[in-house]
């Protein structure tokens, strides 16, 4: 006799074995588990229907899953097939009714998000917009990309912005994002969304983020350039609604940084990116006391439209997996390793190229204390200071622009310095696609760090 939400372990197996197994799930049960960096596991659904973060997985198709901690959910019922390594870790979660899985609210939720998308479009006014709090390991980012794939399999285009600085969204770790979702997500990503347009196919429809590079991991590490960059983009999104009718109607889905339960820095940033983002759903994740801290901080305030603010606490899901510093760090490699030579399915031939270090613009994102004199906080870096295997994102600017400007603008894209040669000031650098970078800056922050060797 099992408890509910209590499944049963998997017997062990040896690491590195290779073999093929059958899994059946019941309705609303759960396949757990955790595939190692470096390690592949293929998976087939046979009968039924099965999702991986809220997006439908196709019947005999083969996914390959890798450095990856996430789970794979049936409302109905299902039978699939995975082969390959065995997983690092494990676990069958059994449910004897809906109610007791926390998915079952997340699936309500989504119900009622829907009919309020149907009444703003009928009314031709902006549909919901939820923003995601809670602790780092609450589960808002899959919270997210949960909504956001129910809210495409009806038909809606909600627009998806991440401000958690520490992973990326279509984009690599370190920047803010948006982009609209309307399209099934690529759950093969490393980062659970998908893939922006690059120089290879994609079997998956890509999309178009808007992109700003913050260069921290962190939200409070520069509260002053944090909170630029939420406003930045909150205009360029208020700017979409009103060019997008269906993007309109249907609403926003917000992702936020993790908040400890007594950060009142943390309060205050995720107070900024609710008020310029016009939010007026706050979920909370798992945390009676920060709900009470949000409950507090907005009960008697209304939104930039007028509206109160709706305030829900929901239970944290019990497949929420620990990721340490060490596991996020493999998380952000492996990012920058998909953006320049793709996937398993989708191989990139990214162009090196050699040029000359003056003919480069790079400034070094100063700290906060740096703000408010001649350099606003831009430092240009000399060949002495730059340093191999960083990955500078590339603005849309002038290296004649203000500092301001080049700060705030957006990104085109990153290129990777693979080699210095300081005596002849030469750079030989990696890049999606060959061609000049022309008078564009480049930036250079303090996240990603540079660790990563990608030419071995």
């Amino acid at each position: 006799m099992s408890i509910p939400g209590l499944g049963q372990l998997a017997a062990p197996q040896p690491a590195n074995a290779s073999q093929t197994r059958t899994i059946r799930l019941q309705p609303f049960w759960e396949w757990r588990f955790e595939i190692s960096f470096g390690t592949d596991l293929t998976f087939k659904l046979l009968s039924g229907t099965a999702e991986k973060d809220g997006t439908e997985l196709a019947l005999h198709h083969l996914y390959t899953f890798s450095g990856t901690k996430s789970k794979i959910l049936t409302l109905q019922g299902c039978e699939f097939e995975i082969e390959g390594s065995s997983p690092a870790a494990e676990f069958l979660a059994e449910y004897h009714q809906p109610q007791d899985n926390p998915a079952n609210s997340y699936l309500n939720l989504h119900f009622q998000l829907t009919a309020m998308r149907q009444r703003a479009a009928a009314e031709r006014r902006e549909g919901p917009r939820i923003a995601v709090c809670g602790a780092p390991t609450a589960g808002k980012t899959t919270l997210c990309r949960t909504l956001a794939s129910y809210a495409t399999r009806v038909g809606a285009q909600p627009i998806v912005v991440n401000t958690d600085p520490k992973e990326g969204m279509l984009s690599l770790p370190g920047t803010l994002s948006a982009a609209v979702v309307g399209s099934v997500l690529d759950v093969e990503a490393v980062d659970g969304w998908g893939t922006t347009p690059t120089s290879g196919p994609s079997q998956v429809p890509v999309k178009l983020p808007l992109v700003y590079y913050y260069g921290h991991a962190r939200a409070e590490e520069d509260p002053r350039k944090y909170k630029q960059l939420v406003s930045k983009m909150a205009a360029t999104v208020t700017s979409r609604f009103a060019q997008d009718p269906e993007a309109k109607s249907a609403g926003m889905i917000i992702d936020t940084f993790g908040i400890s339960e007594k950060s009142t820095s943390g309060l205050d940033l995720f107070a900024h990116v609710v008020e310029e983002l016009s939010a007026n759903i706050i979920i909370v994740l798992g945390s009676a006391t920060l709900n009470a801290e949000v409950q507090k901080r907005f009960a008697s305030e209304k939104t930039s439209l007028g509206e109160p603010y709706s305030i829900v606490l929901l239970d944290k899901s019990e497949s929420v997996a620990e990721r340490d510093e060490g596991f996020m760090q493999q998380v952000c490699e492996a990012s920058i390793k998909e953006y320049f030579f793709g996937t398993v399915g989708r191989t990139l031939s990214p162009a090196t190229q050699q040029v000359d270090f003056d003919s480069l613009t790079i400034y070094r994102l100063g700290d906060n204390s740096t703000y408010g004199g001649a350099d606003d906080g831009l430092m240009r870096v000399d060949s002495s200071q730059l340093m191999a295997h960083w990955t500078l994102p590339v603005v849309y600017a002038s290296i004649r622009d203000s500092p301001e400007t080049i700060r705030t603008s957006n990104i085109m894209g990153y290129v990777y310095v693979a080699d210095i040669d300081k005596e002849k000031r030469k750079l030989r650098i990696l890049a999606p696609v060959g061609g000049r970078l022309g008078d564009r800056p480049l930036l250079m922050g303090k996240w990603p760090e540079p660790y990563i060797n990608l030419l071995g």
